[in-house]
Parts: structure tokens; C-alpha cells; sequence
């Protein structure tokens, strides 16, 4: 490394981990979304390798304004690895703009979808159907056990994950971890173990029934009792399936969604159909 370049520590890598953590949403713009918490995050490293020369600053710091988008937990292995290359960069290997853009872009998107079944479908059902369950108990345990677990899970991945990219630095495009072949395997078990978990929380905490009957005396006929005739929870599972097209294929928002729901479940208790 030349003289004019300082050492990077550990402790610089986590200071890089705990900066995108804490603000891989700050600044976000539609244009290039997470550029400019990227390349804020990378300012322990960019400091060294640079000794804090400003114009030499300036110029990595622009580099990193190219567009990035990825998910943020599953993300830091990525920004460790480009870590790694601004240190081998400093120290004389030449590695131009692109190549950094090239990392970037290639492994920002399967990262993405990684993440999103890892961490925001499966690990994030998983931790609420436990915590739930809890608080619909009246166990204070309840949001303080999600929020616990969320943060454990979300600092002990991201940190081991920024210290595992610097480790392999260019060579994580390589790595059998973030391979095409692994990630396709890892995302479709995520994608069947999610849905399973979302269908369980599903028919244990979405209630919906109906006292519709007609008849009198012992001639009584409940429309309840015919649907769970055909099938025991049919109307929570019929909302769910047309709360999730309505979302999913027609694109309306949650907000819109929760007003519709708002509204025809007054609706429905002030007519005595729900």
C-alpha cells in the first residue's frame, strides 16, 4: 500500500457495516435509490485508503454514486467486497470505475431476491407469528421477543456478512454462497416456507364470520354453518385470497387496502352481515 494510504482494521469494515445499516434508506431517490447511502457508508474505508485527501475522496465518492438497489441485510457482503477492492486499489492493482459498477450491478439483483425471501418474507413471518401469538395472550413478551430477535438477526448477519465480502473482495462473484445455482435453491425453499408461514398466520389470526340465518324455531338455518360445512375458515381464506390479488395483481396499495377493510367491516357490523 503506498505511503500515503492508511492500514484498514476490522473495526473500520464494521464502522462500514453499522453506517449502511443504519441508513441504507436514507436519501433514497427513485433515480438511483441507495447510491448515496452507499457511498456515505464506505467513508471509514475511503478516509484511509485516501488519508484524507479531498480530491482523491471526491473521485471515490463519485464512483459510488451509480445506482445501487439491493436488499439491506443481504446487501453488506457486497459492500464488504467493494471495500476490499478500494483497498486493493490504494495499493496500486488496477481496477477501473467499471469494474466496481460491474460487481455491483451483478450480484445487487439475486442479493435482492435472496433477501427478500431470507429476511423480509420468511425470517419476518416467522419471528411476528411467534411474537403475536404471544401478544394476543397479553404476554408483554410478545413485541419485545420480535424486536429482540429482528435486531439480533439483522446486526449478527449484516456484520458477519460486511467482514465476509472484504475477506473474499473480487472473488465473491465466485463464491458458491451468492452462485446462481445456490441462490435459485435457496430462494425457491424460502419462497414455499414463507408461503407455508403466511397461511398458517393466516387462518390463525384472520377471523371472519358471518351470523346470516334465516328460518324459526327449530328450523334455524345458519349460513355459517354451511360454509364451514364445505370448508372450516372458507371466508378468512377467501379475504386473504382477494386482499392478495387485489395487491398483487390490480397493484393497489396496502393503505388503500386497510381503508377498504375499515369500511366493510363497519359496514358489515352495522348491517349484521360480518
Amino acid at each position: 500500500m503506498p505511503s500515503t494510504a492508511q492500514e484498514v482494521t476490522k473495526k473500520d469494515i464494521y464502522k462500514v457495516g453499522f453506517r449502511w445499516i443504519m441508513s441504507n434508506t436514507s436519501a433514497w431517490n427513485w433515480e438511483r435509490m441507495q447510491n448515496v447511502a452507499f457511498a456515505w457508508s464506505l467513508v471509514p474505508v475511503l478516509k484511509k485508503v485516501t488519508n484524507g485527501d479531498k480530491g482523491e475522496m471526491g473521485h471515490a465518492l463519485t464512483r459510488h454514486m451509480a445506482f445501487f438497489n439491493t436488499e439491506p441485510t443481504i446487501g453488506l457482503p457486497l459492500i464488504g467486497a467493494v471495500c476490499a477492492m478500494e483497498v486493493s486499489k490504494a495499493q496500486g492493482e488496477d481496477i477501473p470505475d467499471d469494474v466496481f459498477n460491474a460487481i455491483k450491478s451483478g450480484l445487487m439483483g439475486p442479493m435482492a431476491a435472496l433477501g427478500d425471501s431470507l429476511f423480509a418474507s420468511t425470517g419476518n413471518a416467522l419471528l411476528l407469528s411467534f411474537g403475536m401469538g404471544l401478544a394476543l395472550e397479553g404476554n408483554i413478551l410478545g413485541p419485545i421477543i420480535f424486536l429482540v430477535g429482528w435486531t439480533a438477526i439483522t446486526l449478527g448477519f449484516g456484520l458477519w456478512g460486511v467482514q465476509f465480502g472484504f475477506r473474499e473482495g473480487m472473488k465473491i462473484m465466485d463464491s458458491e454462497i451468492f452462485s446462481p445455482a445456490m441462490i435459485e435453491k435457496v430462494t425457491g425453499f424460502l419462497s414455499i416456507l414463507g408461503l407455508t408461514v403466511v397461511g398458517g398466520l393466516s387462518a390463525q389470526f384472520v377471523s371472519l364470520s358471518t351470523p346470516i340465518k334465516w328460518g324459526s324455531g327449530g328450523a334455524v338455518t345458519k349460513l355459517q354453518d354451511i360454509v364451514d360445512g364445505l370448508m372450516p375458515g372458507l371466508l378468512p381464506f377467501i379475504l386473504v385470497m382477494v386482499v392478495w390479488y387485489l395487491h398483487d395483481k390490480k397493484n393497489v396499495s396496502v393503505i388503500k387496502l386497510l381503508l377498504i377493510l375499515i369500511v366493510l367491516g363497519a359496514a358489515g357490523s352495522l348491517l349484521h352481515v360480518f
